[in-house]
């Protein structure tokens, strides 16, 4: 995800004890009863999904140099789109567990598709946010394919760090073509079809899916009574949070740029840059930075960020914003994979993972909306500084909610 990604996935297994998080290193990243054919076409449908949260700065960006938004409904619209995705893919997750699932995503790819090239139609703020947010459902109800069948291998945690970074390296790509190369020759217009055509290459890899029929979960009423429990409840809060930082960073960071009158070019690599070390983190973590202590790592992450986040409102040298930029993208997926393992030891069920996806969008989608509070006309710092305590404020509740089960369990 991307963030932009992007969030957590859970298992197919029956409950366990924390133990199994130990049988899943050994059991490595195979599926359990899908084909790779499977999970990578799953993974495919899952990257056109979140493309729009690794170029999003990019193309509102662009969007306001038409004149077509202004900077204030520039966070509302990235809200928008990416609280609709998380929506949408609460709800895919919830229709594609059972049943035949290839046609219900070809036919949402099909209308993501649609709904990508109706920006040549869109000419009002209002119609701007009516696609962009009919776009968000389709794009998070797709996602729900990668989600279930992630869902179902045997390692979810390191199985998602290698499907968050996979997931970044066209969004790497594009973040720097787009601003470089693709948008003096195209225009906005012209940049969205290409999530279009993705969409459309999405449709025929639908057909490729599994026709899956879960098991039916065998939690006795007592587990699942035991599910939500407030530590669980303050774990997914400080997941909202983070991320709620991030994307309000994220969907500001070519503005502060723009403000600080650094080139489009320096603008187009930054990005790029992070989302590439987006790759880096994530792989690192899927390969072997999971070994690393998750309850410490979950906690010491959103410091670093908050620190990150303040250097790139600070830094007013092009090398100080490219370098920012490119370590705030490091740490984005990569403390994803150790709060899957932190919900798996606190919640052996597994259930409040299944919603992390969800949580992580709906956290995605807020940050933009509440660091535009922070934004005045031509000066967007506050933004940042508002990111940067949401970001502090996740790293206090990882800590008190990690504290209060661990109290209750010991």
């Amino acid at each position: 995800m991307s963030e932009h990604g992007d969030g957590a996935l859970a298992a197919e297994t029956a409950p366990a004890p924390v133990a199994v998080v130990g049988l899943e290193e050994e059991a490595g990243f195979a599926p359990d009863g899908d084909s790779w054919i499977v999970v990578a076409s799953s993974m495919l449908i899952g990257t056109a999904s979140l493309m729009i949260l690794g170029i999003q700065p990019v193309l509102l960006g662009a969007l306001t140099q038409e004149g077509r938004i202004d900077e204030v409904s520039l966070g509302r619209l990235a809200m928008v789109e990416v609280l609709a995705l998380a929506i949408g893919s609460a709800l895919g997750v919830r229709n594609l567990r059972k049943g035949p699932i290839a046609l219900k995503v070809a036919i949402g790819c099909a209308l993501l598709a649609l709904f990508n090239a109706a920006i040549y139609v869109a000419d009002t703020p209002l119609t701007l946010f009516l696609t962009r947010g009919f776009a968000g459902l389709l794009e998070g109800y797709v996602l729900g394919a990668a989600i279930v069948v992630i869902t179902h291998s045997r390692s979810p945690d390191r199985l998602n760090g290698l499907f968050l970074a996979l997931q970044t390296i066209p969004q790497a790509v594009l973040a720097y073509t787009l601003p470089v190369w693709i948008l003096p020759k195209v225009g906005t217009d012209g940049s969205f079809m290409i999530l279009a055509v993705l969409a459309a290459i999405s449709c025929a890899a639908a057909f490729l899916l599994t026709e899956r029929h879960p098991p039916e979960e065998t939690e006795s009423g007592a587990a699942k009574g035991n599910v939500w429990t407030l530590p669980v409840l303050g774990i997914l809060g400080a997941i909202v949070l983070q991320n709620a930082a991030i994307g309000g960073a994220w969907d500001y960071a070519e503005r502060i740029a723009t403000q600080m009158h650094i080139a489009p070019s320096v603008v187009g690599s930054a990005l790029s840059t992070s989302l590439m070390f987006q790759v880096a983190g994530a792989f690192a973590v899927a390969w072997f930075a999971w070994r690393l202590p998750f309850r410490i790592v979950t906690v010491l992450g959103p410091l670093c960020q908050a620190a990150v986040i303040v250097a790139m409102a600070s830094s007013a040298s092009p090398s100080g914003y490219f370098g920012s930029t490119a370590i705030f993208g490091l740490f984005w997926l990569a403390l994803s994979p150790y709060q899957v393992r932190l919900m798996i030891d606190m919640e052996p069920t597994r259930q409040a993972v299944l919603v992390g996806t969800a949580i992580t969008l709906f956290g995605l989608s807020a940050g933009p909306l509440l660091a535009s509070f922070g934004v005045a006309p031509g000066d967007v710092r506050g933004a940042f500084w508002i990111a940067a305590g949401l970001m502090l404020a996740s790293a206090a509740l990882f800590f008190g909610a990690m504290a209060a089960h661990y109290r209750r369990v010991s």
